[in-house]
């Protein structure tokens, strides 16, 4: 499955999203579904009724538990955002807020229902801006160690596509490229995770 939290499909974000969904389906027998989080209306909002839920007061909002639906359906789960404020949109925020929050194992430290997931951040500026003043390690720190290896996902990654705000066709080219290609390793991914539960 591919998340995607970007509001407009015009963006570089969705142009790499369609070359991501391409390389899924390159190999002919795997099926991206794409969740675009704007258009389905998700309220990545945290409300008093997540936080009764987390407190065993309430059920599970139904909205969230759709959405876990969608996950546990998911051999490959990868969520693609653009960087605002060194950092996720709070659309995307607030789906790991909302969704990888309500699961109980997360609280007792027991294997994720959630396979794999995979991150793509969109970022309009260069490497070297996010090298050089600690952007990437930021935030593959607070997505890999504070989501994925706190909710004890076993196959987890951050990748970070570059210049997405600029306006040489070849960078484009390169962005979609690159897409592609990460669709094309997330169909692997899915192969052998169906495989080895196959087996």
């Amino acid at each position: 499955m591919l998340v995607v939290a970007h509001p407009d499909h015009d963006s570089a974000t969705w142009a790499i999203a369609r070359a991501i969904e391409q390389g899924i389906e390159s190999d002919g027998n795997t099926t991206a579904i794409t969740h675009d989080l704007v258009a389905s209306g998700f309220d990545p909002v945290y409300r008093k009724a997540d936080l009764a839920h987390h407190r065993g007061l309430s059920e599970l909002p139904a909205d969230v538990r759709r959405e876990q639906e969608l996950l546990e359906s998911a051999d490959v789960t990868v969520v693609l955002f653009p960087v605002y404020w060194w950092s996720m949109p709070a659309l995307a925020k607030g789906w790991f807020d909302r969704v990888f929050g309500a699961y109980d194992d997360v609280s007792h430290g027991e294997p994720s229902v959630v396979k794999q997931l995979h991150l793509v951040a969109s970022a309009g500026l260069g490497e070297g801006t996010f090298a050089r003043h600690g952007y990437k390690t930021a935030l593959t720190t607070q997505t890999m160690h504070g989501i994925a290896d706190y909710s004890q996902i076993g196959d987890s990654s951050i990748e970070f596509l570059y210049d997405t705000e600029s306006k040489d066709s070849a960078v484009h080219e390169r962005l979609i490229a690159q897409g592609y290609k990460i669709g094309v390793a997330m169909a692997q991914r899915a192969h052998i995770a169906y495989d080895s539960v196959a087996v």
